[in-house]
């Protein structure tokens, strides 16, 4: 019944939404970019500055999850590493990618929030900063063909989550608050946010399906919706993570591949197809997986 009731009211109104977005877009063919950019660029910005700006996590813990959440990337990133060390060196660049960059936003941040309340929804939103710097920081070296250090650094710089988060924490320190009416402007781009991703997670599922995934698409679904969950675990539980900050860690490690890390497959001539497949295969397969990750979360906190 508990497995039930977590299908029911978290993961179907995520998936839903997300359908919506897939019948609009094949509806009326609309493109995937402007939306996820009105996404990545105002409304989830938006929702990182408020949360930032009113979340009451001590530095000491939050800073406790980063870390733990580092080592479960470069655990996950070995692991990958490891399993196709016989591919190609570009298929195997690929497979740490899709392992690692989980889609800490278009799903994650909903089913956070629905799962686990406003204070998981601050937790995912603090792991979602550190995932969109490491996406857009690495992503172009291990998603694409190889790009210089100062490229990629100019890339994870002009992603504007980063700037919204860090001037979010700096009217916290302050104890600061916003006029009226930019506070009002800030909510009302915030709140579009969890539907925005949604519909744009749906949009580019609808452009991109293919239901006859490739045996490495499979490793690198099997690898974020299987081993990723435990890899989370055991990691969590060796850096002293516990409670929320531990069952907001696993299920992070339980989503399926980001779409972005397909938007730079494409952008770097990487191996766009495999990275495709892994999304939107392992994005379906999650709306079996995630309940009982959540029923596990759910213990844990």
């Amino acid at each position: 019944m508990a497995l039930f009731s977590l299908l029911l009211e978290v993961v179907l109104p995520v998936f839903a939404v997300v359908a919506v977005g897939a019948w609009i877009g094949r509806r009326f063919d609309l493109q995937v970019g402007p939306v996820n950019r009105v996404g990545i660029y105002a409304a989830v910005p938006a929702l990182a500055f408020r949360t930032m700006a009113g979340i009451e996590m001590a530095w000491g813990p939050a800073l406790h999850l980063v870390g733990g959440y580092l080592v479960f990337l470069l655990a996950m990133g070995a692991t990958a590493g490891l399993i196709g060390r016989r591919w190609p060196p570009a298929q195997r660049r690929t497979l740490v990618g899709t392992s690692i960059f989980g889609n800490a936003a278009n799903l994650n941040l909903p089913v956070a929030l629905f799962a686990f309340g406003q204070a998981g929804l601050d937790r995912a939103l603090v792991l979602y900063v550190v995932t969109a710097l490491a996406l857009f920081g690495l992503g172009p070296a291990l998603l694409g063909r190889a790009t210089g250090l100062l490229r990629a650094l100019r890339t994870a710089l002009g992603f504007p989550v980063l700037w919204a988060a860090i001037a979010g924490l700096v009217i916290n320190a302050r104890g600061a608050t916003l006029p009226v009416g930019a506070a009002r402007a800030v909510d009302l781009l915030a709140d579009a946010a969890v539907p925005v991703v949604l519909l744009s997670l749906g949009l580019h599922m609808a452009r991109t399906v293919r239901w006859r995934p490739s045996g490495r698409a499979w490793t690198a679904v099997g690898l974020k919706l299987l081993l990723g969950p435990l890899v989370a675990a055991a990691v969590g539980a060796a850096v002293g993570l516990a409670g929320l900050d531990l069952a907001v860690l696993v299920v992070l490690g339980a989503m399926p591949t980001a779409i972005n890390a397909a938007m730079l497959a494409v952008e770097f001539g990487g191996e766009a197809e495999q990275v495709g497949e892994a999304v939107v295969t392992g994005t379906a397969l999650a709306l079996v997986t995630l309940p009982f990750v959540l029923a596990f979360g759910r213990a844990l906190a």
